[in-house]
C-alpha cells in the first residue's frame, strides 16, 4: 500500500479538525467553558491522544471553532443578501438566514452568544481580533443595512435589538430541545414589524 500524499494528509487533517470542532460545539452547549479535551474526544468518538494531537488545550480548540464559525457564517449570509432589493429587505433576509444558522449550527450560536457576552468566560486578550473581525464582517454590514433601510438615527441600537432577539430565540430552541421546525419567517417578521413604526414607517 503506497503512502498517502501530502494533499491526502491535508484532506484528512481538515476532516478530523472539523469533526473535533463539531464535537466541541455540542459539548460546549452542555458544559460551557468547563468542557475538557477528554469530553470532546468522547463526543467525537476519537481517542484522547488524537484530539490532543490537534489541540493542546481547550482554549485553542474553542478559538479555532469560533473562527471557523465566523468564516462559515459570513459565507452563508452575504451571497444571499446582495443584489436587488432594498436595504431593509436585505436586513430581514440577513436576519432569517442568521436565525436558521444559529439553530442548525451550534458553533454559530456559540459565536453570537459569546460575542454578546464579550468573551467574559475566556482568559486574556486572545479573542480581541475575533471580536474585531466579527464587528467588521457581520455586525457593521448589518448596521449599514438598518441605517439605509430605515433611516434610523440609532442603527446600532436597532441592530442590537435584532441580534439579541435572534440569539434569545435560538437559545430557547436549542436548550429546550424544541423539535418543531423554526418559523424563521414569522419570527423575523414579528421583530421587524415592531421596529418599523418606531423608526421610519415603511421603507
Amino acid at each position: 500500500m503506497s503512502p498517502r500524499t501530502k494533499e491526502q494528509n491535508e484532506v484528512i487533517r481538515e476532516m478530523r479538525m472539523t469533526q473535533i470542532m463539531r464535537a466541541a460545539a455540542e459539548v460546549y452547549l452542555e458544559k460551557g467553558i468547563q468542557l475538557e479535551i477528554r469530553d470532546v474526544a468522547v463526543q467525537a468518538e476519537l481517542g484522547y491522544g488524537t484530539v490532543y494531537h490537534y489541540y493542546k488545550n481547550k482554549h485553542m480548540l474553542l478559538e479555532d471553532m469560533l473562527w471557523d464559525a465566523l468564516n462559515r457564517t459570513e459565507s452563508a449570509l452575504f451571497p444571499d443578501v446582495t443584489g436587488d432589493g432594498g436595504s431593509l429587505r436585505k436586513a430581514e433576509s440577513f436576519s432569517r438566514l442568521l436565525l436558521r444558522e444559529c439553530v442548525q449550527d451550534p458553533s454559530v450560536f456559540i459565536l453570537l452568544k459569546t460575542v454578546a457576552d464579550n468573551f467574559h468566560q475566556f482568559p486574556g486578550n486572545r479573542f480581541i481580533k475575533l471580536y474585531t473581525e466579527f464587528q467588521e464582517r457581520i455586525y457593521l454590514p448589518f448596521v449599514g443595512m438598518i441605517r439605509e433601510g430605515m433611516g434610523s438615527s440609532s442603527p446600532e441600537k436597532t441592530a442590537n435589538l435584532v441580534f439579541g432577539s435572534l440569539v434569545g430565540y435560538a437559545a430557547l430552541n436549542i436548550h429546550h430541545n424544541m423539535q418543531s421546525e423554526i418559523d424563521a419567517e414569522g419570527i423575523v417578521n414579528m421583530i421587524f414589524s415592531g421596529i418599523r413604526p418606531r423608526e421610519s414607517g415603511t421603507e
